[in-house]
């Protein structure tokens, strides 16, 4: 994707995402994914080189935008200065990183990052976009969602077999605040040529501070925060998520163009299951994807309501993605 495109990529406009993989029609020659998985990859080799270690040069700050929250904190200075975004869509231990400064130079196509929090994690392997930050900074923007501990083999089987099997339920741990706070750095290998760490202090205090602010979003969406937070079922999608768009929905603008696109999306999802209404997050073409994203929702999207404690349907909502692309020759 061109660093122009993707400029604007990260703007208070952004929803969360709940794991699905998504399909796609090849008539045209063109694919719709619609995914967020992220998975670990074990048995890296170990990077040789040794590894540049920033420590902070500024607080944590925290953003309440009106869709997502933001922990935000620059590390090192002069040429070396980084800067690392942490968004959050919704409440829950998924987040989704961007990576600032002339450290990402060193991978400017894309691909995937190795990446570990902490010292005891797992490292785990992350997907990023590489564009550039407002003066035109070089940037990773991560598109998948990402959290402390990566998903164990026994946990991802169970998001892929609920993405395929509408209904299935998924009971898997949570990140606890123990773990957060055994979070004092963030360390991200390759692609880059030399290793980078960013020493952030512990995470707890920071990841408290975003559950205060995703709790508050729930209000400014219409949602009982005290009856969601006891829920006893979710909003859940009736038919897999990834038969709702098809090539027939890329944008013809964009699709004439070769344009790709990453659009995230938020829908309220009424007592009766029907998607009330579509909220767009974040996108990395607003008005050529966006519309062409929340008609289809609107159209196709049906789900099972979410349920309270006493099992009486809840307005509620659900989040994720659309990936258009154009597949590899």
């Amino acid at each position: 994707m061109q660093a122009d495109r993707l400029r604007d990529w990260m703007k208070p406009d952004d929803g969360y995402m709940v794991p699905f993989t998504g399909g796609g029609m090849k008539k045209t020659g063109l694919v719709i994914v619609a995914t967020l998985i992220l998975g670990c990859s074990p048995g890296w080799a170990q990077d040789k080189k040794a590894p540049l270690i920033l420590e902070p040069s500024s607080p944590w700050n925290v953003d309440y935008a009106a869709d997502f929250c933001r922990l935000a904190r620059t590390f090192g200075t002069g040429d070396e200065k980084t800067s690392l975004l942490i968004d959050r869509f919704a409440p829950g231990d998924l987040f989704r990183m961007t990576l600032v400064g002339e450290v990402t130079n060193a991978a400017k196509g894309g691909g995937r990052a190795r990446i570990r929090f902490g010292t005891d994690a797992p490292e785990q392997e992350a997907h990023f976009f590489s564009g550039s930050w407002t003066g035109n900074i070089p940037a990773w923007i991560f598109t998948t969602g990402t959290r402390i501990r990566p998903r164990t083999e026994a946990e991802q089987a169970l998001i892929d077999r609920a993405a395929k099997r509408s209904g299935d339920r998924m009971d898997i741990p949570g990140i606890s605040e123990a773990e957060e706070a055994a979070v004092t750095e963030v360390h991200f290998g390759r692609p880059l040529r030399q290793p980078l760490v960013l020493r952030t202090g512990s995470m707890q205090a920071p990841f408290a501070a975003m559950r205060t602010c995703t709790d508050e979003l729930l209000t400014h969406w219409g949602i009982d925060v005290t009856r969601h937070r006891e829920q006893s079922e979710p909003a859940t999608p009736i038919t897999p998520p990834g038969r709702w768009l098809t090539d027939q929905d890329y944008p013809a603008l964009m699709q004439e163009e070769g344009q790709p696109g990453l659009v995230n999306f938020r829908l309220t999802v009424g007592e009766d299951g029907r998607a009330k209404s579509c909220h767009i997050q974040q996108s990395t073409n607003p008005k050529g994807f966006d519309d062409a994203v929340c008609r289809a929702l609107i159209r196709s999207a049906r789900f099972t309501p979410a349920k309270d404690k006493d099992g009486k349907p809840l307005v509620s909502y659900y989040l994720n993605s659309v990936r258009f692309m154009f597949p590899r020759m």
